[in-house]
């Protein structure tokens, strides 16, 4: 049967040529998913397909491989073979735009399929952390991703996915002296972070605030983005091995520029500027469905953790603030 099933499949892809899928391809794909649920190493050879088909039909097989995928599918059987088909697509697309020509009709093909191609990269990349790190490593790669991301949101998508940083984070509340242990999870800017770290906080901090459900759950990917803005309960510093005293962390660079201290990095709360700054919800899209963004509360310092990582950062123990001029 399965056999059957993915034979009718591939016929049904070859044939497919975009837009509403008919009857008969409809029927295909569900005996495929059911083939695929009673015996999944039939995906592993659906996958290995994905590139003696045209476009559109390598397209939304791709798709239905990442909606296996995301119904609880092994990356193993599929994720090789869709990010290899995305990084051959994705060069070729962007000879199109680069060489400032009409696109040759290979390339509209390309595009045209791109987006679902992209929506099954972004599944299988979600757990695949090990080649997201070497795409994020790819200058080449990145830069035609950031060069196409608007001409084609697949290209975005697939930049967010690489962008997005996930690591430890030690926060010290100065005028408190209170210190935490915390998590971030995909997060690619300072402004989104920002925003996660007060929703963990809430009022539980001098300071803090009720979280704004509204904003907070476009923050974590568990609505759809729209217009609407946030501001800054505290002012963001840290520190870094070429500057004096605290430096304020831009809202909108990566993550990854906040400094580390003893394999941690570290983020130091006080009283925000008159005037500071407000960001927008832009800066938490493309939301990632597949890897919704969070903060998470770990653990609470000892009184004496929080003297020593002050020492550590150079704040003066009896200090109150330690806002720089």
């Amino acid at each position: 049967m399965n056999d059957a099933a993915l034979t009718d499949l591939l016929a049904a892809c070859r044939a497919y040529v975009g837009g509403r899928v008919d009857p008969r391809f409809n029927a295909a794909a569900q005996a495929f998913y059911a083939g695929a649920k009673a015996q999944p190493k039939i995906v592993a050879r659906a996958a290995r397909e994905l590139g003696r088909l045209p476009p559109p039909g390598a397209a939304i097989l791709a798709n239905m491989l990442g909606t296996i995928l995301e119904k609880g599918g092994a990356v193993e059987r599929s994720g090789a073979a869709v990010w290899d088909l995305y990084t051959t697509w994705l060069p070729q697309i962007h000879r199109g735009f680069a060489g400032r020509k009409e696109l040759s009709l290979r390339q509209r093909q390309l595009l045209d399929a791109f987006q679902l191609l992209s929506q099954s990269a972004v599944s299988h990349l979600s757990a695949m952390p090990q080649e997201r790190a070497l795409a994020a490593g790819n200058k080449t790669l990145m830069a035609q991703l950031a060069e196409l991301q608007d001409y084609t949101p697949g290209a975005a998508w697939v930049r967010q996915v690489l962008l997005s940083c996930s690591d430890a984070l030690l926060v010290l509340h100065l005028p408190s002296k209170q210190g935490f242990r915390l998590r971030y999870d995909n997060i690619v800017n300072g402004f989104h972070l920002f925003t996660l770290i007060q929703a963990a906080f809430g009022e539980t901090l001098p300071g803090g605030r009720a979280p704004n459900r509204f904003i907070i759950d476009m923050a974590r990917c568990v609505t759809v983005a729209e217009e609407g803005n946030d501001e800054p309960w505290w002012r963001y510093e840290t520190v870094r091995p070429d500057a004096s005293g605290l430096v304020e962390i831009s809202g909108e660079a990566s993550v990854e520029t906040i400094a580390r201290i003893d394999g941690r990095q570290v983020i130091l709360l006080s009283a925000p500027r008159e005037g500071a700054a407000l960001w927008d919800t832009s800066f938490f899209t493309p939301q990632l469905f597949a890897m919704p963004a969070n903060v998470v509360f770990e653990e609470r310092l000892t009184a004496q953790e929080v003297e020593e990582w002050l020492a550590k950062v150079g704040v003066p123990i009896g200090s109150q603030e330690a806002n720089t001029p």
